[in-house]
């Protein structure tokens, strides 16, 4: 079993999940997944700077010049090529180790099937479910 989140999707996937009022063994294993959501995010982000850095322009020190919070890009329409394709990556969730905590989301999610969610909540509950949903039908326990 595995699950995928693009990186554009981190912080929607994180909220969505912080938000929900679980109890017992279903809180512990949000938690252990809130935790690989948040270090993966650090590391994406982490990137994102390097694409900026590396497409900034750089003072006579050879650090990148940022102005007004701003980095200075020299090169507009790579650093967006480049975020774009940092955007659609993926987090990788493999059962082994996360097995239990895989197998948990999946009956999290069956519980809240009945549940009314509008807007952003409403996508990414579809998107996490649909992918759950995949990977029971591929056989993938």
């Amino acid at each position: 079993m595995k699950l995928e989140i693009e990186n554009r999707k981190l912080q929607a996937v994180h909220d969505f999940m912080y938000e929900l009022n679980l109890v017992r063994k279903k809180s512990r294993e949000r938690r252990k997944f809130l935790a690989l959501l948040a270090e993966h995010f650090k590391k994406t982000e982490e990137a994102r700077k390097e694409i900026l850095e590396e497409h900034a322009y750089k003072d006579e020190e050879g650090n990148a010049i940022i102005e007004d919070d701003q980095y200075k890009i020299k090169d507009l329409q790579a650093v967006k090529e480049d975020l774009a394709e940092l955007e659609k990556e993926c987090l990788v969730i493999e059962g082994g180790a996360h097995r239990e905590m895989l197998r948990t989301l999946k009956v999290i999610f069956a519980d809240l099937e009945e549940e009314p969610f509008e807007g952003e909540k409403s996508e990414v509950y579809d998107y996490l479910y649909d992918q759950l949903e995949d990977q029971e039908e591929k056989g993938d326990e």
